[in-house]
């Protein structure tokens, strides 16, 4: 059976890299911008498209629009992590399964217990002062009125996420690369092969084993040494029980 394949690549690696996909949170009712559906709800209610409202020249120039979105759009899908992540943490003390690396805004991973947990486009809970750099909490956003400021210089605060166009934090960057050019297993979790996390990491992978646990079937997944296109909620619940 594959779980039980998969469960030996596991215990045989030395060093576990895990790319955690959007698919991840789909499977919780989180729902991102670039989905046709959602982008179309979101062009009629506030009249501008998802990537035209997620942009810091939005933020710079329209921010009660900009915030409004935000609060509504990205801050509420916020949720607690679902057992996938909690089964990943459960999974860090059993094999050797040193980073995982996301573009979740979420933070779910950390916040499940992982550990060494790599947040490529920032996190939700990184709002701060563009000036002084003063943190605020995500319910300080969500209880503003209108567009939060920093209560010592009355400016927006930076929401601490990549935004449409924005560079990518170029430290995140190196340290991702890093880790999966030293991994000699490479876990996918909730993503293609050509989506944008893998596009971006795999290119750093030379180790020996490439699994990839996601439920749509994609015309790439031969790449990948072991295949599971089954709900990753399901198999990593299933895989923590039997390790």
């Amino acid at each position: 059976m594959k779980i039980d394949y998969l469960k030996e690549i596991l215990q045989k690696a030395e060093n576990i890299v895990c790319l955690a996909g959007k698919e991840m949170s789909r499977e919780m009712g989180i729902h991102t911008y670039i989905e046709a559906a959602k982008a179309y709800e979101i062009e009629e209610t506030y009249g501008s498209s998802p990537e035209e409202l997620y942009t810091a020249q939005c933020l710079a120039t329209r921010p009660e629009k900009f915030y409004e979105y935000y609060r509504n759009e990205v801050l509420m899908q916020d949720k607690e992590p679902s057992s996938a992540y909690y089964a990943l943490a459960k999974l860090q003390t059993k094999v050797n399964l040193s980073w995982i690396i996301t573009r979740s805004i979420y933070d779910l991973p950390k916040r499940a217990g992982c550990q060494n947990v790599i947040n490529l486009h920032g996190t939700i809970f990184n709002s701060h002062c563009p000036r002084c750099g003063q943190p605020y909490s995500k319910e300080y956003i969500l209880e503003a009125k209108k567009v939060p400021l920093c209560e010592k210089c009355g400016v927006p605060l930076n929401p601490g996420v990549t935004m449409m166009g924005e560079m990518v934090d170029n430290h995140a960057i190196t340290k991702a690369a890093d880790a999966v050019s030293k991994a000699d297993v490479l876990l996918v979790l909730g993503a293609n092969l050509r989506s944008k996390i893998c596009s971006e990491e795999l290119q750093y992978f030379h180790g020996k084993k490439l699994v990839l646990i996601n439920p749509e079937k994609h015309y790439m997944d031969h790449i990948a040494d072991l295949v599971i296109n089954e709900n990753v909620e399901d198999v990593m619940n299933q895989l923590v029980e039997i390790l």
